[in-house]
């Protein structure tokens, strides 16, 4: 059950007001992969999200209009034990909230979130266009979700990575070792970082961002391809850029 606190963080007419009911499950996941509203209070002084973690929610209800206050229901106080996390209700005091009208809400499901629940190769599949052969849908593709990735190309005389992003890196991976035939004595591309993102547009920027950090070690003969550069500085550079993101949001 979800309260309207007493502060002026809460707008006067939700103050004390029982606002909404929520069903948690145990999977812990990220706050920031959710688009949710956020205000200089929800930041601490050195710039740091306060809540940056949450409970995946399996469901949740808005309780109509009029709404009842808390104290109608009960003269308990439970002080900051609610707010650091979950107090049982009463049998008595849970069977009166249940009684009150409420209205199912659609949940926010970020395909990061998405991916720790069904695993990121189905999160993506199911948050995905239908296939189409139109101009239009290929334009649509944008807003499908996708991978930016990092491969280490083995067999070279100086490390090697290829940076870019693609629908599905297993695929990518397997066309770059099809075309360059490791078993024969050729490259091998092998991809050791990759993050789903819920647009291509989205896996493009990072595709881009870490590009340009590494802009002096880019080969001549494909721009995709940094040398020489170790897997550390790789690893490094893609945090930085994962930070920056979520700074943004």
């Amino acid at each position: 059950m979800i309260v309207g606190t007493m502060g002026d963080e809460t707008a006067p007419e939700e103050r004390g007001k029982i606002l909404g009911l929520m069903e948690p499950t145990t999977l812990v996941v990220s706050s920031l992969d959710y688009d949710l509203a956020r205000g200089p209070r929800d930041f601490d002084e050195e710039g740091h999200y306060r809540w940056p973690y949450g409970l995946e929610l399996r469901h949740a209800w808005r309780f109509e209009e009029p709404r009842a206050t808390f104290a109608e229901i009960s003269a308990r106080r439970f002080s900051m034990d609610s707010a650091q996390g979950i107090v049982p209700l009463l049998a008595e005091e849970a069977d009166q909230i249940l009684r009150l009208k409420r209205e199912a809400v659609s949940l926010l499901r970020p395909v990061r979130a998405e991916a720790r629940v069904i695993g990121a190769d189905a999160a993506r599949r199911r948050a995905a266009p239908p296939p189409t052969t139109t101009r239009r849908g290929i334009m649509h593709l944008r807003r499908a979700p996708a991978f930016t990735y990092a491969m280490a190309i083995e067999g070279v005389d100086k490390p090697a990575f290829k940076i870019g992003w693609a629908f599905d890196w297993k695929i990518r991976e397997r066309q770059f070792n099809q075309a360059s035939m490791p078993t024969l004595g050729g490259l091998r591309y092998r991809v050791f970082l990759h993050e789903l993102w819920d647009t291509a547009i989205l896996a493009f920027g990072m595709e881009q961002s870490l590009l340009r950090r590494f802009d002096t070690n880019r080969h001549d003969q494909n721009r995709e391809i940094l040398t020489p550069v170790d897997r550390d500085q790789i690893q490094a550079a893609w945090i930085d850029c994962l930070l920056a993101h979520r700074r943004k949001r």
